[in-house]
């Protein structure tokens, strides 16, 4: 297995870079990852480069055999090309600059940007393109951090009129689709269109705006191709990544994906203003980062201290960084790099804590990090390469997410906070699921979860609907059908293109303030039990071949349906008209599950907080199970298991630790 960190050899001095590589050769480091924001030490003036320290630190790691991913430094361009080309800043909506200071200070349309780039990375890739002890490159740094996908700069106004023309052919065709002639907006040649900037009222064309968001994210992944085809072409034999943020939807990483080898992303537990870190954040993030290419990916900054900046986030208690390494690994990680090597004593991150603290020493995060490495060292050849085996899947559509985020609809609402509603009930049962891009293959899976597909592309629902008539079951939820995917109206009764796979129409509808809800029962005409209600929306229903199963039970809608069955083929979708509460979910999932054939993770009965995943290797199967509570949990074994990281077999009733992990290794039913 790759287990590293993240080293900035270049902010210590060299005496004592042998004595870092040292320490993480015995904490069982075998990969590290560099230069990621060095570009003013390779270039550190126009035309002039130095590579010795680059050299040399690849070197000293080598000696104690260790490998290095190099990252292309284009996330920090220095000051000096940036004074060359004061153009090429990023602005915000108001078109001021977004100046020097910090980092991803640069528009990704700045023609010469892109050619400044393809010239660092080509002249990286040609000196360590072959180096026997580079092993992977990692393009730029985590794209779309600090809001840095979208500028309004004349070269991004240019580069989107060009992209409009491309898409649509003719001024005609763009005005129709997106329907100038609302407020007079009507265009007449491609250099009148604008960004949505800053205006009198928040309030753009809905077509444009979500035409800006595909063109910005499209903007991003034209960048990221300059680099792979300058690392393709003199780098053929490394593999090439990205480091994503999971939660992070200003660019569509599955385009982003595509172009890579294997997909990375920057895993921060602790990193809240506003609430208690909740374990089910990293579980759907490594889930959404299995779900880019469907396949086992890297952990490339893996927390390792208190994560702060002007404010000090919360310190991982003993025993939680090594339980979030093992809830990676339990997700399709095959490869974790903690962040940071050593706490920085100067700059933007110096209260950003790593293994190390200020004073190099070696303490508790340290050792725990090595404890963990032998573990996986020892075991993890058994499940490394191997996948999840869900039976689940959730579709992440980012169009249905930017066209939520333009107009939520309902005050609060988010599309990403919606989604996870049905991954926390997936998560609390122990059903393990792929995110995936809504134009997966679909076959494999049992049930198909679709959260608010609005803008109803006409391929993904001509998959939904030969999917369910061969057998599957798909459930869908208010909004599905509304939209064209220009972001216009649908013209059809909702649910538009789903109306003969739901066997429903929408009569009507409303939004429900923040903290309203309405009653919901799954007996029609009795009273609803505690919690069971509808938030958010409320669909009122009439129904044509489908059948009822939840009835609203208050409001003038009282009596009608709340969700719904429909056989369509071999298979049945249902509806949610409303987005149910906690304990409303679980019970309508609970029957939906049931009548898919979806069933949790055999043999192992665990209480609340305790996470149950598993990889599957050939004819092995690997459970993790995972306490993220305080305090002891005690499982419920059906069955002799062999648990992996004791050496011991295990019957009967088990104690887990607070912060404790197993692993339990048995042969696939």
């Amino acid at each position: 297995m790759r287990y590293g960190v993240c080293y900035y050899p270049e902010q210590w001095p060299k005496a004592r870079w042998p004595i870092d590589a040292a320490l993480m050769r015995e904490a069982g480091v075998n990969v590290v990852r560099i230069a990621e924001f060095a570009w003013s030490k390779m270039e550190p003036r126009p035309g002039e480069f130095d590579w010795s320290w680059l050299d040399e630190i690849i070197g000293v790691l080598a000696a104690h055999g260790i490998q290095t991913v190099l990252g292309t430094p284009t996330a920090t361009p220095p000051k000096w090309l940036m004074d060359r080309h004061p153009d090429l800043y990023m602005r915000d909506e108001k078109g001021h600059a977004r100046g020097f200071g910090n980092r991803r200070h640069y528009c990704y349309n700045h023609a010469e940007y892109r050619r400044l780039s393809a010239d660092i990375v080509e002249r990286m890739a040609k000196r360590y393109g072959g180096h026997a002890h580079v092993t992977a490159w990692q393009i730029d740094n985590e794209f779309g951090c600090t809001d840095t996908i979208r500028c309004y700069c004349d070269n991004c106004r240019a580069a989107f009129q060009r992209w409009l023309k491309n898409k649509y052919g003719d001024i005609g065709t763009l005005n129709e689709a997106w329907g100038t002639v609302f407020w007079s907006h009507i265009y007449n040649e491609w250099e009148e269109i604008g960004l949505p900037a800053y205006t009198v009222f928040p309030m753009h064309n809905p077509g444009l705006h979500l035409d800006y968001m595909r063109f910005a994210s499209d903007s991003v992944a034209e960048y990221q191709q300059v680099q792979v085809d300058v690392l393709r072409r003199e780098s053929p034999d490394k593999p090439i990544t990205h480091n994503f943020m999971g939660y992070f939807a200003e660019v569509d990483a599955y385009k982003l994906a595509g172009q890579l080898d294997f997909a990375s992303w920057d895993n921060y537990p602790n990193l809240h203003f506003d609430e208690k870190a909740d374990p089910l954040n990293p579980a759907v993030q490594h889930d959404m980062t299995w779900g880019l290419k469907r396949q086992p990916f890297w952990v490339m900054e893996q927390q390792s201290g208190s994560p702060g900046g002007n404010f000090i986030f919360a310190m991982p208690k003993p025993g939680e960084l090594r339980r979030w390494t093992y809830q990676a690994v339990a997700h399709g990680a095959d490869a974790i790099l903690y962040f940071r090597w050593r706490t920085c004593l100067f700059g933007a991150e110096q209260y950003w804590h790593g293994l190390l603290p200020h004073d190099g020493i070696p303490g508790r995060r340290f050792e725990e990090a090595k404890r963990t490495g032998e573990e996986l060292q020892r075991l993890s050849g058994r499940w490394l390469g191997a996948g999840a085996v869900a039976e689940v899947a959730v579709l992440r559509s980012y169009d249905n997410e930017w066209a939520m985020d333009i107009q939520p609809q309902s005050f609060g609402h988010r599309y990403m906070a919606h989604l996870k509603t049905y991954c926390r009930y997936f998560y609390e049962r122990h059903i393990p699921v792929d995110i995936v891009a809504p134009d997966a293959p679909l076959g494999k899976y049992r049930l198909v979860v679709v959260p608010h597909d609005m803008l109803t592309d006409p391929a993904a629902a001509e998959a939904l609907y030969a999917y369910a008539s061969a057998g599957g079951t798909v459930v869908l939820d208010f909004r599905a059908g509304i939209k064209r995917p220009d972001n216009r109206m649908e013209e059809r009764t909702i649910p538009g293109a789903y109306r003969d796979l739901l066997g429903l129409r929408v009569a009507d509808y409303g939004s429900l303030r923040q903290a309203d809800a309405r009653a919901v029962t799954l007996e029609q005409g009795e009273r609803a039990p505690e919690g069971f209600a509808g938030r958010v929306w409320y669909d009122i229903l009439e129904l044509e071949g489908a059948e009822a199963i939840a009835w609203y039970g208050e409001d003038f809608f009282a009596g009608t349906p709340a969700a719904t069955r429909h056989a369509y083929g071999s298979g049945t979708a249902y509806y949610f008209a409303t987005e149910p509460t906690q304990v409303l979910m679980a019970a309508l999932m609970d029957r939906i599950c049931a009548h898919a054939g979806v069933k949790p993770i055999h043999g192992i009965s665990a209480p609340a907080g305790v996470e149950i995943a598993r990889r599957k290797n050939g004819d092995k199967e690997y459970v993790f199970v995972l306490n993220h509570n305080e305090q002891p949990a005690a499982l419920a074994l059906a069955e002799p298991l062999d648990e992996l990281i004791a050496g011991v077999k295990q019957a009967g009733e088990v104690w887990l630790e607070a912060n404790g992990v197993l692993v339990f290794e048995r042969a696939v039913r």
